[in-house]
């Protein structure tokens, strides 16, 4: 009686093989994870841009003044001036900036980027603009729907609602939307 020493070769084959299957099956499941992980982190890295941005934005038009004069918002007894634009809005108001004082200001798009601008005085003169958002992102449009901003007693707040489309290399656009009203009372 002999004893079985060893695996025949067409048994080391077939388990090689198995092997091989099993191994490349796992190696495509993990490279499916990566994938999705790094698209998971750029769509949170991209979120994220845009809040960054809106809350900025949100924080100064809640804080805006009335401009009585017109010489910022180019109407008396306004808060607001939206300019609509494509693919973008402009809008412009009174800022009152602890540290600079009653400025004028603009949120726009320019190049894919929203840019800041902020006057001297109270007055709609700007020079260069400051970039809110990272290049690493394409802001492909900022709108800006102005509600209840007249220079009439409407008993309304004035409210904003801006809506943002933004993307990068690797990601399809993405839209947001808030809406914010002014703290100051429009009375």
């Amino acid at each position: 009686m002999t004893g079985n020493k060893g695996f025949t070769l067409i048994e080391t084959v077939v388990a090689l093989g198995i092997f091989i299957a099993i191994s490349a099956g796992l190696g495509e499941v993990i490279s499916v994870s990566i994938q999705n992980q790094v698209k998971i982190v750029t769509m949170q890295n991209t979120f994220s841009q845009a809040i960054f941005s809106l809350d900025k934005i949100e924080k100064e038009l809640r804080m805006a003044k009335k401009d009585l004069s017109g010489s910022c918002v180019g109407a008396r007894e306004r808060n607001y001036n939206v300019v609509q634009g494509t693919p973008s809005d402009s809008i412009t108001f009174l800022f009152l900036d602890q540290d600079l004082g009653v400025k004028c200001k603009k949120y726009t798009v320019e190049g894919g980027q929203i840019k800041e601008y902020i006057s001297e005085n109270t007055t709609s003169t700007f020079t260069t603009g400051i970039n809110v958002t990272s290049s690493l992102y394409s802001v492909n449009s900022l709108k800006f729907i102005l509600t209840g901003d007249t220079s009439s007693q409407d008993n309304l707040q004035p409210k904003i609602t801006i809506l943002m489309n933004i993307s990068n290399d690797y990601l399809s656009p993405m839209n947001i939307q808030t809406t914010i009203s002014q703290r100051r009372l429009d009375l």
